[in-house]
Parts: C-alpha cells; sequence; structure tokens
C-alpha cells in the first residue's frame, strides 16, 4: 500500500473523526435544548444543525473519494484493519474506535430527541400522518401536509 495514500486518507479520516465527535456534543446539546422547552435555544440548534448534516454529506463524499485513493474503495472499517500491519494498524484500529464511538453517540442523542419529540406531538395530538413530515428528504415541501420538520430529521 502506497504509504503517502495512506498517510493521506489517515488525516483526512482524523479530521472526519474530529467533526463527528463534534456533531456528537452538537445532537447532546440538541437534545439538552429540547427537553429545556427554550425556544431559541431550540432554534439555535436546529438551524446548527442543518448547516451540520449539509457538511456531513461533503465529509462523507470526501472519504468514499480519499479511501479510494488511497487502495481501500469499498471495504468497510474491519477490511481496512485486515490488510493492515504493526503500527498502521494500531493507528487506524484507535481512529475508527474513535470514528464509531462518535457516531454511536450521535445516533443515541438523536433517538433521544426523537423520542421526547414524539412523545410531545402525541400529548399535542399532533403525532397522526397528515401532520407529520411535511417536507421530503430533499427539503421540498408536501402538498397537503404541516407539521414540525425538524422533529423530522434523523441521522
Amino acid at each position: 500500500m502506497k504509504y503517502l495514500q495512506l498517510d493521506t486518507y489517515r488525516t483526512f479520516l482524523e479530521g472526519y473523526t474530529q467533526f463527528l465527535e463534534k456533531m456528537a456534543g452538537d445532537e447532546k446539546e440538541k437534545y439538552a435544548a429540547i427537553i429545556s422547552y427554550d425556544v431559541k435555544r431550540i432554534n439555535r440548534v436546529v438551524s446548527n444543525q442543518q448547516a451540520l448534516n449539509m457538511h456531513l454529506a461533503k465529509m462523507e463524499q470526501q472519504r468514499e473519494e480519499e479511501q479510494s485513493k488511497a487502495g481501500l474503495a469499498g471495504l468497510s472499517f474491519q477490511q481496512i484493519m485486515e490488510r493492515l500491519e504493526g503500527q498502521e494498524r494500531e493507528t487506524f484500529d484507535k481512529l475508527f474506535r474513535r470514528f464509531e464511538q462518535a457516531l454511536y453517540e450521535i445516533k443515541y442523542f438523536n433517538g433521544k430527541s426523537m423520542s421526547f419529540a414524539q412523545e410531545g406531538l402525541q400529548l399535542l395530538g399532533l403525532s397522526d400522518e397528515n401532520n407529520a413530515s411535511p417536507y421530503d428528504s430533499s427539503g421540498k415541501h408536501l402538498e397537503g401536509k404541516q407539521g414540525v420538520p425538524f422533529f423530522e430529521t434523523k441521522i
């Protein structure tokens, strides 16, 4: 494996992992904002999350490109680990663990936020299909639908 390409991939992955760790912290903040019922705080984290989601899509696309340049296209982290030896393997093992932990935390806090929001919508009588998900995944408004798109967002 070419060292320079692998080193470039590792460097990118370190930055991506730091971004995901920040995003995990922001998901925790989103959950705290939702349970606080502080509208200004909720609006701030929602706005921030929208920007992070766009950046996440770009980071994931770049990860695929960098992984491909390193000769690892389409491989899982486990498959990459099987190709590495010595210090490279140890370095990537630690990095992949951080990456996976950040993803776990993002999903965990997003799930808690979604659950809390869904319970709130049910209490308000707004959880039926006619009121939920007024926007499609690309952000386009669906005719005849009303609701709160923030609570429908999942990572």
